[in-house]
């Protein structure tokens, strides 16, 4: 924002990338360019306008979203027979979390512009703006219009992939699906309609401020002054303990969630588990190497959790553990699952680690004991200490759940086949039986814990900004 005739271009540019319908791999104007662009745009003024660092930690993850769903939905598409079953769930998945992402960076970013309006002479983001002819509209109107817009676009790129969602072999599937083409067209006509409408009152607005020529002036004027986050205790801990419940939520999505009679693989990605987890504690620190780890694991989690699940998809489109009892194509084709396991797991490691990282530091931070404690510097430190060492199993436990989750994919290997001696049919046996049933139990005081400590910790930083 430093050199406005630089700055005002790349929002434009960054608008026009973000107002065309898109259909999974079909963007032609692709979001993420979009989203560097804005990152690159609020730079360094993110430190002293409060809501701007908001505003970017949501678009940083929207980009990371966005990088994670090209390669995704390429895989599903080049490498899966049954790939159209799976996209209508994955594209669902995607919407939704963009979403939530898109509100955040949005409500942020008009909050960032209201404070500007609010503590500088910069009039120009604040008052109405000329759309033509007598016709004006407010910041708060455009932004509700920007509201309406995402939530069309998101609705009509899952409609027509929701037509496949039905049973198979069924004359209304049938049905469906020949109207798939002809959905997905008018869909991508109604959504660039209503991008062309937004894009038009967004740009007008934009340039609107450029005429002004007082933005430059009065966010320099902020930063000069130093502004630090001006936030009262009952809003920050609004915003903390919203992040504390992110990273409690995030547990839920650790389960395997399997039933042999509807194919046998899980139902419930775990990449949705990293993408949850990396959103919620990537804010906790400031450290670079901390987030540059968290969102290398987050990432490598991600793909690697995607491929375990389509090629576990693909083999049971086939095969049966049952299969793997003896040698041949089975366990060629089962190979993958352990492969991509594997590289899960390592990623996941990387991830729980940095999380771990982040969240120590968090503790320090928004963690206290009350000032009039005689020896309040050493009681606080042991109150971190204290603190830390409850929420540090948290992440242990999910490291173990994880290696114990690869563990058991090797084992399935060794399932023997095993003859009734009532009617001689066959039964498969694990190697160890029990570890499908320690892993959920596992899961279960994962799930029950994470509540119990996140709680703990939203306590702390109650108590720590309610005693201001």
């Amino acid at each position: 924002m430093t050199n406005r005739k630089v700055v005002f271009p790349l929002v434009i540019l960054s608008l026009v990338f973000l107002f065309n319908p898109s259909a999974n791999l079909i963007d032609v104007l692709p979001d993420l360019v979009a989203y560097v662009l804005l990152i690159l745009v609020i730079g360094s003024h993110s430190e002293s306008v409060p809501y701007l660092a908001e505003c970017k930690g949501a678009l940083i993850k929207l980009a990371l979203v966005t990088l994670i769903k090209i390669p995704a939905f390429s895989i599903m598409y080049s490498n899966m027979v049954s790939g159209k079953d799976i996209v209508p769930l994955f594209t669902l998945v995607f919407a939704v979390l963009e979403l939530i992402l898109l509100y955040s960076a949005v409500e942020n970013g008009f909050r960032a512009l209201g404070y500007i309006g609010e503590r500088t002479d910069c009039a120009s983001v604040r008052d109405p703006f000329a759309l033509g002819g007598a016709r004006t509209m407010t910041p708060e109107a455009l932004k509700t219009l920007t509201y309406i817009f995402f939530v069309v676009r998101a609705t009509l790129n899952v409609l027509p992939e929701l037509l496949l969602l039905t049973p198979e072999e069924t004359a209304l599937r049938r049905k469906l699906q020949e109207a798939y083409p002809a959905v997905l067209v008018i869909s991508i006509l109604v959504s660039l309609a209503a991008g062309i409408i937004w894009l038009s009152h967004a740009v007008k607005y934009v340039k609107a401020i450029r005429r002004g020529e007082d933005l430059g002036e009065s966010l320099d004027g902020l930063k000069a002054k130093g502004t630090p986050e001006e936030m009262s205790a009952k809003e920050r801990v609004k915003k903390l303990t919203l992040a504390l419940s992110v990273l409690a939520i995030s547990s839920l999505f650790i389960f395997d969630i399997s039933f042999s009679d509807l194919g046998g693989y899980n139902r419930l990605p775990h990449f949705i588990y990293s993408i949850l987890l990396f959103s919620a504690v990537y804010g906790f620190t400031k450290e670079r190497r901390v987030k540059l780890c968290l969102t290398v694991g987050a990432a490598g989690f991600s793909l690697s959790s995607l491929l375990t699940y389509l090629f576990t998809v693909r083999f049971f489109e086939t095969y049966t553990y049952l299969n793997l009892a003896y040698p041949g194509p089975a366990k060629e084709a089962y190979l993958p699952v352990k492969i991509a396991a594997v590289v899960e797991t390592v990623f996941a490691l990387v991830m729980l680690t940095a999380a771990a990282m982040a969240t120590l530091s968090f503790i320090k931070e928004n963690t206290d004991v009350a000032p009039s404690d005689p020896s309040y510097s050493k009681t606080n430190e042991k109150n971190h200490k204290t603190t830390a060492k409850k929420i540090l199993p948290l992440f242990i436990l999910a490291g173990v759940i994880s290696i114990a989750k690869c563990a058991n994919i090797f084992i399935k290997e060794t399932s023997t086949l095993i003859y009734s001696e009532v009617n001689s049919e066959g039964i498969t046996a694990s190697a160890f039986p029990a570890m499908d049933t320690i892993i959920f139990f596992a899961c279960i005081i994962y799930v029950i814990y994470s509540f119990v400590a996140v709680s703990s910790l939203k306590d702390e930083v109650r108590f720590k900004y309610g005693k201001e």
